[in-house]
């Protein structure tokens, strides 16, 4: 009966133990670092990798458990949930295939969690997607496909096409908006 008792006090502990460790999980304020961008045209068939930066600005840690994209060209490359730690920088990073488009894009990335205000967190951005010419190139285009073939130094030092980079919106600084919101709380509080 003893031997009993030992193992119904041991499950009644391990229990106990599990049920202790839950801690409901609280909203995080985040700040997206150029959530809206404008990339450079790149040509139909290059892939390109679509990196967001997203600052935990709160002092509870950020669960991202769900990246949804407006096309399955688009393919999310970290494993989910996504973890940023209490004001600290993470990344969602995904892969963009431009086979399956032409012309001008334009693509949002809808991530769900533990965002403060808010169930999902919006990004977007665009591009021109221009199809190889099927006419007689010029010496550009042949020297960029003899590149392709045999990268160079240049290929290192100035990427391809689809790693030109973006560009933003004038006036859009999201990090000076978050620091105006507190500042404006702070003088709120302020007697």
């Amino acid at each position: 009966m003893s031997k009993m008792m030992k193992r119904l006090l041991i499950i009644l502990i391990t229990i106990v133990m599990l049920a202790a460790c839950q801690k409901p999980l609280q909203p995080a304020s985040v700040i997206i670092i150029d959530p809206v961008r404008h990339y450079y045209p790149v040509i139909q068939g290059e892939k390109m990798s679509v990196t967001y930066e997203i600052e935990n600005t709160s002092d509870n840690p950020l669960f991202i458990q769900e990246v949804q994209t407006s096309c399955g060209c688009l393919v999310p490359r970290d494993e989910l949930p996504i973890v940023i730690l209490p004001h600290r920088n993470g990344f969602v990073t995904l892969d963009y295939n431009t086979i399956m488009n032409n012309g001008y894009v334009d693509h949002y990335v809808y991530c769900y969690g533990n965002f403060q205000d808010t169930t999902a967190i919006v990004m977007s951005f665009d591009t021109n997607v221009v199809p190889a010419s099927d006419y007689f190139r010029d010496y550009e285009q042949l020297w960029n496909e003899q590149e392709k073939i045999s990268p160079t130094i240049h290929t290192f030092v100035n990427g391809t096409s689809a790693q030109k980079g973006y560009y933003t919106d004038t006036g859009v600084n999201p990090r000076q908006e978050r620091k105006e919101e507190v500042q404006n709380e702070i003088d709120q509080m302020a007697p």
